[in-house]
């Protein structure tokens, strides 16, 4: 993954890796708020040893109260102490047991100052202990040593706690965010791990060792109930004449003259792609015509609302003139050429020479466009691919598989057919997808609703309205 892909990825799961962090934020938050409050305080006293009690000395220190100091420490959290604490603070509402874990003791650099901190539920708890600890430990001392030659003196007194020591509320906040980030993090690097679809144009070129010829947006215009009035959706529309273009600039010197299209599946759109391809071409001034093959599922002639009962199969038999089977679209440079009955042998059918003339025939005077069946249940395409100039394969995002992609690319390298390209069918517009999987239409197409602007788009509507008006006359 490059620096690039991860931007990406960062940029489409935003709004996860946003939610993650607030998540994990909010448990640390709430963890803080069930955790109990411990307040600490600090006491600072020196050791003194024989009748020396300037502070002088007992910073330059001598060795002798430097040794004593450091044998003390052990003394302020051990049980004497911890009963003479109780006995000076009856109060404190603490065992001596419970004292004994609250208290801690440490030299402060090289001398006979000593340091004691005291933790306790409140703050005035840990005050006290903190300030009795010094006095109950040279209580000890005292008893132990059987003299007052050895004396721990107060110096600082401890302060009232303003804020709990424990629990750190920004930290656990921190965290809590952190782990939620990572969390989500890890989500999306398995995710894209085990995920066996295609997603990205990399997919697209692993599988069918190949490039992307063009990408149609996932939008209800391309829909078959919106398919052939679709043309105010400017993002739809210039993302099929993208195609188009590139289609003619696949080889510039030689362009193809007929292509098939088809998918690895059913249900990826390839309908949809022969169509729209067919009427962007016919838009263009070119003469088109799009010949419905799949002769299993027919769609074309329902997509265009034209009687298919007379079509390809009565031509190829013999039972009628191509003339009398082919229809031209309203008064545009596209005809069609609908599937006609469903033979029983379809293979055989596209399989034949008379196919493979018609092909010919027709790529002479038109730009031929031939939908198919997928390629991995039937044969179908596989037979007829060697017939035409190019096969174009579809592919949806979230739908197709990788393996069953590349399959269909092996099966077409077989037989001997060109595949020119492949087109990314079911783009997303916005969200999850737009701009990692590279397709980028958000970010594109986004803004031609206001570079073409409220009057292009009466504009337009008025001249479809006034070429109605000239027809109907």
């Amino acid at each position: 993954m490059t620096v690039l892909d991860f931007v990406r990825m960062v940029r489409v799961n935003a709004k996860y890796l946003l939610i993650g962090t607030l998540v994990g934020a909010l448990l640390g938050f709430g963890y803080s708020l069930l955790q109990p409050k411990v307040y600490a305080s600090s006491a600072t006293g020196y050791v003194t040893v024989g009748e020396s009690t300037g502070i002088g000395d007992v910073i330059s220190g001598s060795s002798a109260a430097k040794d004593k100091a450091s044998s003390y420490l052990a003394l302020v959290s051990s049980g004497p102490v911890a009963d003479e604490i109780v006995k000076q603070n009856p109060n404190i509402g603490m065992s001596a047991e419970e004292i004994k874990g609250h208290l801690t003791a440490s030299l402060e650099g090289d001398s006979a100052l000593m340091k004691v901190q005291a933790t306790a539920s409140s703050p005035e708890a840990a005050q006290t202990l903190a300030n009795t600890s010094l006095s109950a430990t040279a209580k000890v001392v005292n008893d132990l040593e059987g003299s007052t030659t050895v004396r721990v003196v107060p110096l600082d007194d401890a302060t009232l706690p303003g804020a709990p020591s424990s629990p750190n509320t920004k930290l656990n906040v921190l965290a809590g965010a952190l782990a939620g980030l990572v969390l989500v993090f890890a989500a999306i690097f398995l995710r894209k791990a085990i995920d066996v679809r295609v997603r990205t144009r990399d997919d697209v070129a692993k599988a069918t060792k190949t490039g992307v010829l063009g990408t149609l947006p996932e939008t209800e215009q391309l829909s078959e109930k919106n398919l052939l009035t679709n043309q105010d959706d400017h993002t739809s529309q210039e993302a099929i004449r993208q195609l188009r273009t590139n289609l003619r600039f696949v080889n510039v010197d030689n362009p193809p003259k007929s292509v098939l299209v088809t998918s690895s599946e059913p249900g990826e759109g390839k309908s949809t792609v022969s169509t729209s391809l067919a009427r962007s071409l016919a838009e263009s001034g070119q003469p088109t015509i799009l010949i419905d093959a799949d002769l299993r599922r027919p769609t074309i002639g329902k997509k265009f609302n034209i009687d298919a009962k007379i079509g390809l199969t009565q031509v190829l038999a013999g039972q009628v003139e191509l003339a009398e089977a082919v229809r031209q679209y309203e008064d545009s440079q596209l005809f069609l050429l609908p599937a006609g009955r469903i033979p029983p042998n379809p293979s055989e059918l596209l399989g034949s020479d008379k196919m493979r003339q018609l092909v010919k025939e027709l790529s002479s005077e038109f730009m031929v466009i031939v939908d198919v069946p997928p390629l991995l249940p039937v044969t179908d395409a596989s037979l007829l691919s060697s017939a035409v100039d190019g096969v174009i394969l579809v592919a949806t995002v979230g739908k197709t598989r990788k393996e069953h992609l590349e399959e269909a690319a092996n099966m077409l390298n077989k037989v001997g057919a060109a595949l020119i390209g492949v087109v990314i069918n079911r783009t997303p517009l916005k969200g999850l997808g737009n701009s990692y999987y590279g397709f980028g239409y958000a970010g594109y197409y986004g803004g031609y609703s206001s570079y073409y602007g409220e009057d292009a788009s009466k504009s337009s509507k008025k001249k479809r309205g006034s070429k109605r008006a000239t027809r109907n006359k």
